[in-house]
């Protein structure tokens, strides 16, 4: 809306209205969406640990696949500065205890 000026002294402003062809900011859906995946990520990573405390071998391949997907996706998508820090701080993480998670299978395939 803009106002235009009165065309006399005293008189009220008339307003009117103006079209535009801006579109409003997407940024901070796009920020929305990177959080929520990244704690998909962080979900995905707690039942892991459940899973590998009650010994459910079985679930556990199952879990690793979704968190990689979720990271995966995490990774295809636009992210600000804060968002390529979780990024690589997730990376970092999932590629830690996925090297744990191998050293514990292996040793209950053996045991």
């Amino acid at each position: 809306m803009s106002a235009s000026a009165p065309a006399t002294r005293g008189a009220r402003p008339h307003l009117r209205l103006v079209s535009s062809t801006l579109q409003p900011l997407k940024r901070y859906r796009i920020v929305e969406d990177w959080r929520r995946v990244a704690a998909a990520v962080t979900a995905c990573t707690n039942d892991l640990s459940e899973e590998l405390r009650e010994q459910r071998w079985g679930n556990v391949d199952e879990a690793l696949r979704e968190r990689r997907e979720l990271l995966t996706m995490l990774s295809r998508m636009t992210l600000d500065v804060d968002g390529r820090r979780c990024l690589v701080s997730l990376e970092q993480a999932v590629d830690e205890s996925e090297r744990a998670i191998d050293a514990m299978m292996g040793t209950a395939r053996r045991g």
